[in-house]
């Protein structure tokens, strides 16, 4: 199996591929207008838009497009859509990419590889992440998706009623080297917040600054939660409210840092994959990770097993009040401290997890 670029070579295989499609839509292709395409004048002239499409979109509805066939020797097996950005009616129903392999042709994994590739192209374009589609209907290219590493985020419907599931799958692109040591602004602080009882506050204030975030980084594909002890009812917790954001790329700071630090927030760490900013009141602190980012998933992890678990949650509040009978010079040296209780707990949550997966 090949990637290739459109060719007019390609027609009379084509042709036949368009036959066994039967007037169905071929995800991917770029065909708007099947009747126009099914002589060779017709056909030629489409394969010459497709691969304008690289530097001029379609139209002012298109965004610019590589497209790639999937071939075997002068055989035309389907076709795969890189699309270089997205417009919105990508980001609610299209995706980065589109793709579609013709009836005859399916079942060899051809799919897979081909999405793989084109996975690995849009890392070489600079993509962080790329965004797919499928029908909820659909299994097989759920699968497909999920094989080449797509995170499922979340389900729309499109305008005729469907289902579609949202998936982003990491490239492997940054727009820099991260850094690799660990810088805190300021130096160490020495703890000097004491444990509160639990304040249902809290949560609003989470969600001031989850707008405060939102607005700050309109338009980019961002996932904010709110994490730490302040978001578990119940739990006492010191009186500073913990936000996650998951950004496409870390290292791409303009896109993000710049727009929080203008939106009033202050830098306080920057180390490998993680950037940290807080409020000049010291009352929040944002974490930024990468999409994806084991961090993300450790924290949601904890909060959601804290959420579910009595008997977790009074032992991680004993585990705090102990801590907080000591005098702490650095409050990083009082966050590590609780390491061995977060971990004990986690491990406890996956192992549930596995439990309530497993077939009874």
């Amino acid at each position: 199996m090949e990637l290739v670029a459109p060719a007019h070579h390609y027609f009379p295989s084509f042709a036949r591929a368009l036959q066994e499609w039967d007037g169905t839509h071929q995800d991917g292709a770029g065909v708007r207008d099947a009747a126009a395409i099914a002589d060779r004048v017709g056909f030629e002239r489409w394969v010459d838009q497709l691969l304008a499409e690289e530097t001029v979109p379609a139209s002012p509805d298109h965004v610019t497009c590589t497209y790639r066939w999937i071939v075997e020797g002068d055989e035309y097996l389907g076709s795969i859509a890189l699309r270089h950005e997205l417009n919105d009616f990508l980001r609610s129903y299209g995706g980065h990419v589109g793709y579609g392999v013709r009836p005859s042709a399916r079942g060899r994994g051809l799919a897979s590889e081909a999405l793989s590739r084109v996975v690995h192209l849009a890392g070489q374009r600079g993509l962080p992440e790329v965004m797919l589609t499928c029908d909820a209907t659909n299994p097989a290219s759920r699968r497909v998706i999920e094989h080449v590493g797509g995170r499922y985020e979340r389900s729309v419907v499109d305008p005729d009623g469907h289902t579609l599931l949202h998936h982003w799958v990491r490239t492997g692109a940054h727009a820099l080297p991260d850094v690799t040591d660990v810088d805190i602004v300021g130096g160490p602080e020495p703890l000097s917040v004491g444990l509160h009882e639990y304040d249902p506050a809290w949560a609003a204030r989470y969600e001031e600054h989850r707008s405060r975030i939102a607005d700050a980084l309109d338009g980019q594909h961002v996932g904010i939660e709110h994490i730490g002890s302040t978001s578990v009812p119940g739990l006492a917790a010191k009186p500073i409210v913990d936000v996650a954001v998951a950004v496409p790329d870390v290292t791409d700071e303009a896109a993000y840092l710049g727009p929080l630090l203008a939106a009033g927030y202050v830098l306080r760490v920057r180390e490998p994959g993680h950037r940290l900013v807080r409020t000049p009141e010291r009352d929040a602190h944002v974490h930024v990770y990468e999409h994806g980012a084991q961090a993300l998933d450790d924290y949601v992890l904890l909060r959601d097993r804290l959420h579910r678990d009595d008997a977790d949650r009074r032992r991680y509040e004993d585990t705090k009040r102990a801590l907080m009978e000591r005098s702490w010079d650095d409050s990083n040296a009082y966050a590590d401290a609780k390491t061995a209780v977060i971990e004990d707990i986690k491990a406890r949550a996956r192992a549930a997890s596995r439990r309530s997966a497993s077939p009874s």
